[in-house]
């Protein structure tokens, strides 16, 4: 399939950047890795007048530390790189974790985290070629009144398919994001929307730049479990991030449990991190958290896996990911 025919505009400066996405507006689409871009433009889910590429930027290319604590990870860094990174990994293993967990290595050596951040949500039904389309009514999506995948539904229900989403809300990260008004910072949980015709509250003139990781001090562990159709390469039918920081005594005083692919956003759990904050780990507990998961995890039938199948492996990832985190094995379990 053929791209569609646009103007191609490459600035040299965030600045300029800006000020050409102001000026095209809603007409305009950014570049970054081009993973799934490209895939856009070929199946006609992205018609754009002009695409602004923004690889010559490297001044939103670095990981490095924020002051004196935390870590600053500008938004064009590639998934390989922040997977090859000794800070990231030694640091901020969840993260590593995750990243290493995306497509294959030839798609993480251009992709990036900014790019991953903002992916469209994605469903069986709308990601399709134009012809495939072609015999249903327009979705949400597409400008039309209907859910293809929910009847009677009042709102697209598209799915967040970021796999980083959900572990950088769990680490407590922020985005920085800039325009050719000037720059602001919000928790990453705001970024997303919730809603899937539009998942994320960039404005049309506007950039993410960069991610920001506070320290995860000294207790604190985490990981990632994802549930997928080819164990290789695919988006997430499902994804749990989980961080928990123990005392000394081995009691859990702060956890974080974020569900992915699951609904139009990563889905923060809090009623499963107060199961667990106060508690010392246990099988008991375990069981207890990966009920409630199930229990708030919504799924529908619109990606390439039966719903409620997707909900009940929640549960599984959630346990998976706690064990991991905590240490707690079939010959490891505190009691």
């Amino acid at each position: 399939m053929k791209l569609p025919k646009f103007e191609f505009i490459q600035p040299h400066s965030l600045q300029e950047a800006c000020s050409v996405l102001r000026e095209h507006n809603k007409k305009a689409v950014l570049l970054a890795g081009g993973t799934a871009l490209m895939v856009a433009l070929r199946y006609r889910l992205s018609q754009p007048a002009v695409v602004i590429g923004l690889k010559g930027l490297t001044a939103l290319n670095y990981v490095r530390r924020s002051g004196s604590s935390g870590l600053a990870i500008g938004s064009m860094v590639t998934l390989e790189t922040l997977e090859k990174s000794s800070l990231v990994v030694k640091e901020y293993a969840p993260l590593a974790q995750a990243v290493q967990l995306v497509a294959i290595p030839a798609i993480r050596h251009g992709a990036t985290l900014g790019g991953n951040l903002c992916l469209d949500t994605r469903c069986i039904y709308y990601n399709q070629s134009e012809f495939w389309r072609s015999g249903l009514k327009a979705c949400f999506k597409l400008g039309g009144d209907i859910c293809n995948a929910v009847e009677k539904a009042r709102r697209c229900q598209a799915v967040c398919q970021s796999d980083l989403g959900p572990v950088l809300i769990a680490l407590g990260a922020e985005v920085k994001i800039a325009s050719a008004q000037g720059e602001k910072v919000i928790p990453l949980a705001e970024f997303f929307t919730g809603r899937g015709k539009r998942p994320n509250i960039l404005k049309p003139d506007e950039i993410l730049v960069e991610v920001r990781i506070p320290t995860p001090g000294h207790g604190a562990t985490g990981a990632y479990e994802k549930l997928r159709v080819r164990e290789g390469m695919d988006f997430p039918m499902a994804g749990v991030a989980v961080v928990v920081k123990r005392n000394r005594g081995g009691t859990i005083e702060r956890a974080k449990v974020v569900l992915g692919a699951v609904g139009p956003s990563p889905t923060e759990v809090s009623e499963a991190a107060g199961l667990l904050e106060g508690h010392k780990p246990t099988e008991d507990l375990l069981q207890s958290v990966s009920r409630e998961v199930v229990d708030r995890a919504q799924p529908v039938g619109n990606l390439a896996m039966d719903a409620s199948y997707r909900r009940k492996m929640v549960g599984v990832l959630a346990e998976r990911a706690l064990r991991q985190a905590l240490s707690v094995g079939p010959e490891n379990r505190s009691q």
